[in-house]
């Protein structure tokens, strides 16, 4: 009997020990999963477009052009009208996105201060101050450079892309716009504050006039724009236009090309000394497509300037260059491809614009 009871007391003890293995590594993983952050590692390129309804879509950042570190973010994407007033009010709240760093406004700033040349600071500034600075240059700058843009991957096309599509929603524009802009007007007064110039061999700090004609100077850039992003989403034809127009661009390349080669093959045959049957052939081919060449050149150029007058419906864009609004038409031909909705998308940026403009208008004053 007695040793049936310490039998019964060491089985009793076993259990024990077995239930509190059980009780710990429940506990240790319960722990686990409360803390864990999985590491994520993109394996694809599709972006999960929002659903419509206002909510908070945290985005985890993988990768930053100057290797930011992540923040969160909520992404406002529609709903009633008092949940977008929850939602902008959430907004307010927030410092920056995690995909549109501060950089990227910080550089603009930077960009534009420094192509503002004041009266006598450049050759071409002889009457008056200029902006040296377009559409291509700043697309060439964070199209290959993507400063201040996160994204994953090493493929800068994909990143550029996926970038893209994040940013050009009408909701996303309303919201980076909302919570950058006062922080970009004041980047651009310290820049412009702090910015100095060479005028007449000495170099000096910008005087109030000048400043005030930086800020009028930059409105007229970001109107004319505007203007021209305006006739993109109102005109039906505007985008057949823009891609008939930049079809003729290549046709008129490929009809040189085609041209070059013909009147090589000519050359090498005369060089040769080759028969007057081979010479009259390769002739006759170097003028067919010299002919070619000519009319693709004045297909292309018909259609760049019906699509140029065009452009020029509105007051702004009629001062910009021909070939300034030319760019920003194609770059416009060129994202609308990727967007569910590109006609809002325009004149959501329009609106935007316009806006900003006139708050430099008011500092120009």
């Amino acid at each position: 009997m007695s040793k049936q009871k310490n039998m019964q007391k060491k089985k009793n003890a076993t259990l024990q020990r077995i239930l509190w293995c059980v009780l710990v590594i429940f506990a240790i993983v319960l722990i686990g999963l409360w803390t864990f952050e999985p590491e994520i590692i993109e394996t694809q390129t599709d972006v999960i477009e929002p659903t419509g309804e206002v909510n908070n879509q945290v985005r985890i950042q993988l990768k930053t052009s100057e290797d930011q570190p992540a923040t969160l973010s909520p992404v406002v994407t529609g709903g009633t009208e008092e949940q977008a007033v929850s939602a902008v009010a959430e907004i307010k709240k927030i410092t920056e996105d995690s995909v549109v760093r501060p950089e990227f406004i910080t550089r603009l700033s930077k960009l534009l201060v420094k192509a503002y040349k004041p009266k006598g600071s450049h050759p071409q500034a002889k009457d008056s101050g200029k902006m040296f600075i377009d559409a291509k240059s700043l697309n060439v700058h964070y199209g290959i450079e993507m400063t201040g843009l996160a994204w994953s991957g090493d493929d800068l096309a994909i990143g550029r892309r996926t970038v893209m599509r994040y940013a050009l929603r009408p909701t996303m524009i309303s919201a980076l716009y909302a919570l950058y802009k006062d922080r970009f007007m004041t980047t651009v007064a310290e820049d412009i504050s702090d910015a100095t110039r060479t005028v007449k061999e000495q170099e000096r700090k910008l005087s109030a006039e000048e400043q005030k004609e930086f800020y009028k100077l930059t409105a007229q850039k970001i109107r004319a724009t505007a203007d021209v992003l305006k006739v993109c989403a109102e005109s039906d034809s505007a985008m057949t236009d823009i891609g008939t127009w930049l079809q003729s661009e290549r046709d008129a390349l490929t009809a040189n090309q085609k041209f070059q080669s013909a009147l090589h093959d000519y050359q090498i045959s005369t060089e040769v000394q080759a028969t007057n049957a081979v010479l009259e052939s390769a002739e006759n081919h170097m003028k067919k497509q010299s002919a070619a060449y000519e009319k693709a050149i004045r297909e292309r150029e018909a259609h760049k300037k019906d699509l140029a007058t065009m452009l020029r419906k509105y007051k702004w864009a009629k001062g910009q260059d021909n070939d300034t609004n030319l760019y920003i038409a194609s770059w416009v031909y060129r994202r609308s491809k990727e967007l569910a909705n590109p006609k809002e998308v325009l004149l959501t940026i329009h609106e935007k614009l316009l806006d900003l403009a006139s708050t430099m208008d008011a500092n120009a004053k």
